[in-house]
């Protein structure tokens, strides 16, 4: 009965928060928080304080005087943004004649600025382990910056290794196992992640404290995936080159692993799919391991 209750309580609480979640809160002019609602800042309106939209986009026209963050949604700068713009699952787009005086951050999303659009602090363009970008034609373009962000994987998947290099090596060796099994499991719960952070979003939001704790869930998808991704791309390696000895072998594999996904994820359409697929069964590895557990290990190989 006490089950019963709670239930019902709870899908009354979800029902309410549902019926009022696409609100705006404006007070005094001063910062505006929108949930399932966009922010849109007029050219000619000066806002003193931030802008927080969580399913939702971020217009800016006008001036704003603090921070622009955007959690599932794109923040759009056509006039002034004096501090920094962060974007979680979305895109960062500075429009002709926009200005950010802060730092601009795409998180899964990316930053996109025109000929005359000017950002004065420092870019961050973080598009892994998933990949939202468009190809401009049928030869993708390898830029500078893709050479540099290569560079970035590579050196934060070594440092995962030196972390936890048994993990790894266990997820590694455990990704010859259940392929079909894994990849499902990793699939499933990329296409349920939506529907169940949105919910769990929604009851962090009831409390003030809770909207805190929002951003770690796609924090830890996001950990989650790229340790499989690392294992994988360790695991790929191994099968080109072979058997290695030594320290550095798992960082050999690893180089040959990244260097072979990276030219995946660049080739249109067909090339994302079998990305997506590998992202897939690399969730499912590191779910199914429980991260490279060694007894999870010990449990699958006695299956």
């Amino acid at each position: 009965m006490k089950v019963n209750k709670r239930a019902a309580l709870l899908a009354g609480l979800m029902l309410i928060v549902l019926i009022f979640c696409a609100f705006e809160i404006n007070v005094d002019n001063k910062d505006k928080v929108a949930i399932f609602n966009d922010i849109e800042i007029p050219a000619g309106v000066k806002v003193n304080g931030d802008a927080v939209a969580l399913f939702g986009d971020v217009v800016v026209n006008g001036d704003l005087t603090g921070e622009a963050v955007a959690i599932f949604g794109d923040i759009s700068v056509s006039g002034n943004i004096e501090g920094d713009v962060v974007s979680i699952f979305g895109e960062v787009s500075v429009k002709d004649n926009g200005v950010i005086s802060g730092d601009a951050v795409g998180i899964l999303g990316g930053v996109e600025k025109s000929s005359n659009g000017v950002i004065r602090g420092e870019i961050a363009d973080i598009n892994v382990p998933f990949s939202t970008k468009k190809a401009d034609g049928l030869i993708p373009r390898v830029s500078f910056g893709d050479m540099i962000g290569l560079i970035v994987i590579y050196a934060f998947s070594c440092l995962a290794i030196l972390i936890a290099p048994d993990r790894i090596r266990l997820m590694s060796e455990e990704s010859k196992i259940m392929p079909g099994r894994r990849f499902a499991m990793g699939f499933l719960i990329l296409v349920m992640f939506i529907p169940a952070s949105v919910i769990l979003s929604i009851l962090l939001a009831i409390t003030l404290i809770g909207i805190i704790f929002i951003p770690f869930i796609f924090i830890a998808l996001f950990l989650v995936a790229f340790a499989g991704m690392v294992a994988v791309e360790v695991a790929i390696g191994y099968r080109l080159t072979g058997q290695r000895e030594g320290n550095n072998a798992l960082f050999i594999n690893l180089m040959v692993g990244v260097l072979l996904v990276y030219v995946l994820r660049i080739i249109p359409v067909l090339g994302w799919l079998a990305y997506f697929a590998l992202v897939s069964y690399a969730v499912g590895i590191a779910v199914d391991t429980r991260i490279g557990s060694p007894t999870a290990g010990k449990q699958v190989s006695n299956v």
